[in-house]
């Protein structure tokens, strides 16, 4: 199954492994499934780690989260002090304990004032049955801790432990998050494997069904490349939850493919360069209970990162106007250009958006050099030079001393 950190290893058993737990979740998902623990029997047929009820304690961890070592260590607040609590889902792995460390991105919520846990499920029991129910009672753990706001987050198999759970949570006084991240939320099929990668879109459309008109806040990101769905159907599940979700009433913030450049594969939202990019948005979203504007594409998500919208200039030349999008590690970019003068010279706009650990919004005047094919400016052992691409992209290299260039990819946005 897809998660951080997957076994490499390839074949029946884990195609075995995909149907099981795909098989599972239809039935968990099924009108009548969130009813509470104590109203389910059990069943002499099953093991006891399949039994319905709570589940077993030995089959998981909940404690606070551990991030990359190259990351300061942040101690939890408590629930008096904290906002609120992240509990952080990990992905799957078939012949080996997946790790349980949280991501660059919740490590800048705990920096927010949140606690962040890790919800880890131990062992070779780990099916989605089962894991549904751990995310629940890591959800009762939460809110039994004192915690007023639960923000539920998870990659892969845990974002749709999630997502999955939250929708189940359809009984009066069953805890449930107020919001939910989803990282390349996937339960099925294998990259080398039949069409069962069809179902991490067929099966998050019951899910979205099942949460309609709820008010939790989401935020989902599905990225360029994932062997478990857009590498074979590149624009299909964003799009349509972006639409769908929109229909039902959810608040959602939906990340179609950001930034393909840079954020590609089942695993980009673990990265540094993800957190970087939109950390500020899911800040934003967990403490506002609403999705704020940070897609590529929108001239609202210009103040979400702290820099200042210029006035719209008219497209004079395939040069002119607003271009936006992420830097090679990660930071939201903004650059204005200016019509040609007389001396062909433009002058131009760079704005670098507020980011990870106090990294503030920056923007400065430039005045660049060039003709039809390529601009250019230089400063004491920095230096920018932009060149359009035949897709209508423009790309930037910076230099900065004996540093190796930086480059970076940006789309008109007037």
């Amino acid at each position: 199954m897809p998660h951080h950190g997957d076994s490499n290893q390839r074949g029946g058993g884990r195609r075995l492994a995909a149907v099981l737990l795909g098989s599972l979740l239809l039935g968990a998902l099924l009108p009548g499934a969130g009813t509470a623990w104590s109203r389910e029997p059990p069943d002499q047929r099953l093991p006891r780690h399949l039994q319905p009820g709570p589940p077993d304690p030995a089959l998981y961890e909940f404690k606070p989260a551990d991030f990359n070592p190259g990351l300061p260590a942040l101690a939890p607040r408590g629930p008096g002090a904290a906002k609120g609590l992240v509990i952080w889902n990990h992905g799957r792995s078939v012949n080996a304990e997946a790790p349980a460390m949280a991501p660059p991105i919740l490590w800048e919520m705990a920096r927010q004032g949140w606690d962040v846990y890790a919800l880890h499920r131990l062992g070779t029991h780990d099916v989605l049955n089962v894991a549904l129910r751990i995310v629940g009672a890591g959800l009762e753990a939460g809110r039994a801790l004192g915690y007023r706001r639960i923000l539920l987050a998870g990659q892969s198999v845990g974002g749709w432990l999630a997502l999955g759970e939250t929708a189940r949570r359809d009984q009066p006084g069953q805890v449930r998050p107020e919001a939910v991240l989803a990282l390349a939320p996937a339960a099925y099929g294998t990259p080398d494997g039949p069409l069962d990668w069809r179902r991490n879109d067929t099966r998050l459309r019951e899910i979205w069904e099942a949460m309609r008109s709820r008010q939790t806040a989401l935020m989902l990101a599905f990225f360029a490349d994932d062997p478990y769905f857009e590498r074979s159907e590149p624009a299909l599940r964003g799009p349509w939850a972006q639409r769908r979700l929109g229909e039902l009433g959810l608040p959602a913030l939906v990340l179609d493919r950001p930034a393909p450049e840079l954020l590609r594969g089942h695993d980009a939202g673990l990265t540094l360069a993800f957190a970087r990019r939109f950390g500020p948005c899911l800040v934003l979203l967990a403490e506002q209970g609403k999705p704020p504007p940070c897609q590529d594409g929108d001239r609202a998500a210009i103040a979400t990162f702290g820099l200042t919208a210029p006035a719209s200039t008219a497209n004079a030349d395939a040069w002119t106007g607003l271009w936006q999008g992420t830097s090679g590690n990660g930071r939201y970019l903004l650059l204005h250009l200016g019509p040609a003068q007389a001396d062909q010279r433009r002058q131009a706009s760079y704005g670098i958006g507020r980011s990870l650990n106090n990294e503030a919004a920056s923007q400065q005047r430039l005045s660049l050099t060039g003709d039809g094919n390529q601009l250019r400016w230089s400063q004491g052992n920095q230096s920018l030079e932009a060149s359009r691409e035949a897709d209508g992209r423009l790309r930037l290299r910076l230099q900065s001393g004996s540093q190796p260039a930086a480059e970076s990819w940006l789309r008109r946005l007037d």
